[in-house]
């Protein structure tokens, strides 16, 4: 009887906060309540608080204050007007820095250059820059890809798609990005991405830390500080994940450290084998003298944190966003065509011979800036004021006081992109002349701006579009419908069940004159496994095109 008296005011009490914020509002704007703030606008919209965000910052033109309970230290001052964001990114950004309260929410990353301000962050941007720009590095990077692409991705991708199995797309992308991005970072192939899909510890825990940091900010602090000493929900599963990024970590630099140790004469393999934990441990000229195991451990983490999420992220909203306008992809697979030289894989595939012409795809990089615009990895950037000043936009800025600038909104901001800014149109970034439209970063900053542009800006795009041109050219992925596509509540712009697919080869003749469509229907009638793929009797029987498989068989003879 307790029990339900418990959740019958629970209920009561939510139906009473609806009641006031729908009738009682202030003009569309959470209303600022006595002692609990604003507080109940949130609770009421955290199954969408990107959406809501978007909205408030449009109706108060760019720019609101959001305040917190009261004597929490949780209000905030949240904006997407360009002007700001060039004032707090670049024109002042010595005066808005991560500080206290960034930490708080990512201590897990310890010292690396994504904690770190003044004089240390520049040390460790330096060392990225260095490593990123090296001769080597850009030499084993597109080996590096190509191997993946095709000893990873594509072998995965048939597996799943010759046994009519769906397969969780954003798990995958997740997966191969683990394992590239750990290539480059330790020189160790995990090997995530594999028809066992076995577990993937490091995402696991990545979501965790992400999840965790989204509720610190928003949660007061005696709050979180409460469920870490009694270890219970997400505080739990984020100690949980530092013990596993420690224990990965720990096993990566005795690996590396024992191959270092070994003579490079009787190995001439290793001497190829250019990353940035053997830099770190060998001196090398781009690290410079071997640090504390603990700030190698920290900007190893980091290196695999950018790699890991970022990347897997853009392309999943990236398919997702395409799945619904076709004629984009189309557009996609004939300039992939026109622009790049191909090579057979496996007898029906086909993947580019070389990775050095990609800048050649002006429609397919258009693409993926319009899917960061609605899609960006990092819906919001956190600062916090070290000293009073004054925003363009004629808001007063205490010392200490936090600052979320809303890139997640930016992206959804009528004023900025004009009355079809809800459209998926990667035209709006080609000129007249057939080019990439330049945007001010303070207005598109999904690789932020000023001095703390991300340094893996053309890194990125580099795989995205690899690995996108190899499943485009090859494959019709068809998003399984009746799913119900949301980010999760996170640092970072990812869903919370991930993009269901099933794939479609698509067979092209040597010359590339027409293309021959395999057609395959799924019947699915039972739940996904933990790994994201149904178990084989989840599938039911193919439904084949019976002129077209024949036209594909009269042509597959004809070729060989």
């Amino acid at each position: 009887m307790a029990v339900s008296g418990y959740l019958g005011c629970i209920i009561l009490a939510i139906v009473f906060l609806r009641f006031l914020c729908r009738f009682i509002d202030n003009n569309g704007l959470p209303r600022n309540w006595p002692f609990v703030g604003m507080i109940p606008t949130l609770l009421l919209n955290i199954h969408r608080a990107h959406e809501k965000i978007a909205e408030v910052l449009k109706r108060s033109n760019g720019t609101f204050l959001y305040t917190g309970i009261w004597f929490t230290n949780k209000s905030f001052l949240c904006t997407c007007d360009p002007e700001n964001v060039r004032h707090i990114l670049s024109t002042n950004s010595s005066t808005y820095l991560k500080g206290s309260e960034w930490l708080k929410q990512f201590d897990i990353f310890g010292e690396a250059l994504f904690n770190s301000d003044g004089e240390a962050w520049k040390r460790h941007r330096k060392v990225f820059h260095a490593f990123l720009n090296h001769d080597q590095f850009r030499q084993t990077l597109s080996k590096i890809v190509q191997d993946r692409i095709e000893q990873g991705l594509v072998k995965v991708l048939e597996y799943v798609s010759r046994r009519e199995l769906a397969v969780n797309l954003q798990d995958l992308f997740v997966r191969h990005a683990f394992d590239m991005g750990c290539i480059m970072a330790t020189g160790c192939n995990p090997g995530v991405l594999s028809i066992e899909f076995a577990e993937n510890r490091f995402h696991k825990a990545m979501s965790d830390t992400l999840e965790a940091a989204f509720y610190r900010y928003v949660m007061p602090d005696s709050l979180w500080k409460l469920q870490s000493w009694l270890q219970i929900g997400k505080e739990k599963r984020r100690s949980e994940a530092w013990k596993t990024f420690d224990d990965l970590l720990a096993e990566y630099i005795s690996i590396q450290r024992e191959k270092s140790n070994k003579a490079m004469a009787s190995n001439p393999e290793e001497e190829n084998n250019f990353n940035f934990l053997k830099c770190y441990l060998t001196g090398h000229e781009v690290t410079g003298p071997t640090p504390s195991d603990s700030l190698i451990r920290d900007n190893i983490i980091h290196f695999l944190f950018a790699s890991d999420d970022t990347y897997s992220l853009v392309l999943t909203w990236f398919f997702c966003l395409i799945s619904k306008n076709p004629m984009v992809e189309n557009k996609i697979r004939e300039e992939v065509k026109r622009n790049l030289l191909l090579k057979e894989v496996g007898g029906i595939l086909q993947l580019p011979s070389c990775f050095n012409e990609l800048s050649k795809l002006t429609y397919l990089h258009a693409a993926f800036c319009e899917t960061l615009r609605l899609c960006p990895p990092i819906p919001f950037e956190f600062r916090t004021c070290t000293k009073q000043d004054i925003l363009p936009t004629g808001h007063h800025v205490d010392e200490n006081m936090r600052i979320l600038i809303g890139i997640h909104a930016m992206g959804r901001m009528e004023c900025l992109w004009g009355e079809d800014y809800r459209e998926f149109k990667p035209e709006r970034w080609i000129t007249k002349e057939g080019k990439i439209k330049r945007v001010a970063p303070s207005k598109f900053p999904a690789f932020l701006a000023g001095p703390r542009i991300c340094p893996g800006k053309e890194l990125s795009f580099f795989l995205i579009k690899a690995t996108a041109i190899a499943i485009i050219h090859n494959y019709n992925v068809h998003v399984i419908e009746g799913q119900k596509i949301a980010p999760k509540n996170s640092a970072f712009y990812q869903m919370k069940k991930g993009l269901m697919i099933c794939n479609r080869i698509v067979l092209t003749n040597k010359n590339w004159n027409k293309n021959l469509l395999f057609v395959r229907t799924h019947l699915l009638s039972s739940e996904q496994t933990d790994s994201g793929v149904l178990s084989q009797n989840a599938v039911g029987r193919l439904v084949c095109d019976h002129e077209r498989v024949a036209e594909a068989d009269h042509q597959l003879v004809s070729w060989s």
